[in-house]
């Protein structure tokens, strides 16, 4: 049904908080304000780094068994900012933000439409605007036809912030307090849209309003043994860490709105940088336990989660291996799809039982590195609001593979969820879990197989170039691919599988497809990255359509990456 993706990952260890500024303490002795300490006060540091990404696609067909979307090119780019004003060992402050992000190309649209370029005659463009593509309806369609929704443009803000947090290095231990990565790096339900995927982009930061306490309980037990003369280590790659979070997902004001949802976060964290254990040369240790409570008494939300983490490196080998569990209960999303169903039928608090897992294992061999790529999501072929909700979707930005769940599903879906918030528009619903149907790339509702291999051809301080080579294998994890909103608009009796349609309007299938991924990089002085991917995909039953039909697609994509 849903994916259950907004469940928090493993929580960050470099931890925030506020810090008010004021002018106390900054006197001297005849009481007038000092300039000499006001300068003292001032940060020690400011990090300033930036990114500017450039990215030319080409998917052909979006519409595997259609004609009204068939090849789509287009080019877009974003710009991207940090910033950082630091005390050293004192406060830190820290500000991302992106700019066209998603922006186009080009001074596009018709003239006097919504959105409007700048100028009505192409050929006099002296300042193109601010627009992107977005799945929408476009003049005349009918909004409560799937097949009409394909491609539109829309404007863009200029400027979208991600992160603005602050962090205060205490005897005890860090705070950190402000709008903050839901984790740090790549993790199965969050990420912090960092560069850490090996396919594709990261479009995403998951973000949460959140105050967080960490500390290293291996340096509190030192101290409460060793007395007060001791100075703790602060290094974050080696130690015990304990982290609790508090975060705010909604709030209700005096003034009324959605109800106040919390979730609350407590994590175990043990990191070793280097050792040797068994005569094995082991790096980069990392093994996480993190319990994640949600809770919301408008929609009687009590709901668990368990994310676990471990990942080594031991000599030429490395693995990295992580899970989600969830369970609880809900009648959140019961009140979308109730209100949908024919007769409207009445919210249910709903059970929940999703997984997820990854586990990546490389073995370098030379210049070559041998992969093999596990990913499984757990799914639901059942979307009536009687059942258990048992779907799960991974982070957005984690991403398996180039196109299939990238694009294509991303595309269909979007279509599907279109579809779905017209029919609900009227209703009045208070929850709108449609909304969460829209996979914007994520891998859900799937079981996956990724061989890889990666051929280091240039390794040195200034140049470095490989290729590297993937084929995808998928299936569905559950009965089939089910379309949640389609399937419910046209369920007609107890039965749901005879009225269960995949996002394609087919049969719900068995097989999701093959896809062929291929990376060509360059990365000059870690400042340029030059990369070429291409895709084929190969589709299966799953992305047909009622008649059984599903052409292959490809993609290719040119990619410039600065850096500063």
């Amino acid at each position: 049904m849903v994916g259950l993706v907004g469940v928090v990952g493993a929580i960050a260890w470099v931890t925030p908080a506020w810090s008010q500024p004021t002018d106390q303490g900054l006197e001297n002795e005849e009481g007038a304000l000092d300039v000499n300490a006001r300068e003292k006060k001032r940060p020690e540091s400011v990090e300033v780094d930036a990114e500017y990404r450039l990215q030319s696609i080409r998917v052909d067909p979006y519409e595997l068994s259609g004609t009204s979307v068939g090849g789509t090119t287009w080019t877009e780019q974003r710009l991207r900012m940090n910033l950082r004003l630091k005390r050293e060992k004192t406060v830190e402050v820290f500000v991302q933000v992106d700019a066209l992000d998603g922006v186009l190309f080009g001074d596009n649209g018709l003239y006097a439409r919504d959105p409007s370029p700048n100028s009505g005659v192409s050929l006099s463009v002296k300042r193109p605007n601010r627009t992107g593509l977005f799945v929408g309806l476009p003049d005349g369609g009918d909004p409560l036809d799937k097949k009409s929704y394909r491609p539109v443009l829309r404007e863009i803000d200029p400027i979208e912030i991600n992160f603005a947090y602050a962090t205060a290095f205490l005897p005890v231990g860090i705070l950190r307090v402000g709008r903050q990565p839901q984790n740090e790096g790549a993790a199965l339900a969050a990420h912090d849209g960092g560069r850490y995927n090996r396919w594709g982009v990261s479009r995403f930061a998951d973000t949460s309003d959140r105050i967080l306490f960490g500390t290293k309980l291996d340096e509190a037990w030192r101290v409460a043994t060793q007395g007060p003369d001791y100075k703790p280590s602060l290094d974050l790659n080696n130690g015990l860490f304990l982290a609790v979070a508090y975060d705010w997902l909604t709030q209700n004001p005096a003034w009324g709105g959605v109800g106040d949802a919390r979730q609350l976060n407590f994590a175990l964290l043990f990191r070793q940088e280097e050792a040797d254990w068994g005569g094995l040369q082991w790096s980069d240790v990392t093994a996480s336990s993190v319990v994640v409570r949600i809770f919301d008494d408008d929609f009687e939300s009590r709901i668990w989660g368990f994310p676990q983490r471990l990942e080594f490196k031991a000599n030429d080998f490395r693995l990295t291996s992580q899970m989600m569990i969830i369970r609880g209960e809900t009648r959140e999303i019961s009140e979308g799809f109730a209100a949908l169903a024919s007769g409207n039928k009445e919210p249910q608090v709903q059970n929940l039982k999703a997984q997820g897992a990854q586990v990546i294992a490389d073995y370098k061999l030379g210049p070559l590195t041998l992969t093999m790529e596990f990913d499984y999501a757990s799914g639901d072929a059942d979307p009536r609001s009687s059942g258990d909700v048992t779907s799960y979707s991974f982070a957005r930005d984690l991403n398996v593979g180039l196109l299939m769940f990238e694009h294509i599903l991303a595309f269909e879906s979007a279509r599907s969820v279109a579809v779905g918030v017209e029919n609900l528009a009227s209703l009045d619903a208070d929850s709108f879990p449609i909304t969460e149907i829209q996979t914007d790339g994520r891998f859900t509702n799937a079981l996956a197989l990724f061989p890889q291999l990666k051929l280091d051809i240039v390794d040195t301080l200034e140049n470095k170039l490989h290729t590297r080579f993937g084929v995808l294998f998928a299936w569905p994890a559950a009965d089939g691919v089910v379309d949640p909103i389609l399937t419910t608009l046209q369920e007609d009796g107890d039965e749901i599988r005879d009225d269960a349609v995949n996002f394609h309007g087919g049969r719900p299938g068995s097989y999701y497809g093959t896809e062929f991924d291929l990376q060509i990089e360059w990365d000059f002085r870690k400042s340029f990255t030059w990369t070429i991917e291409a895709a084929y995909l190969l589709p299966g039953s799953s992305l047909q359509d009622e008649h059984g039909d599903a052409v292959p697609a490809y993609l290719l994509e040119n990619r410039f990456v600065y850096t500063f």
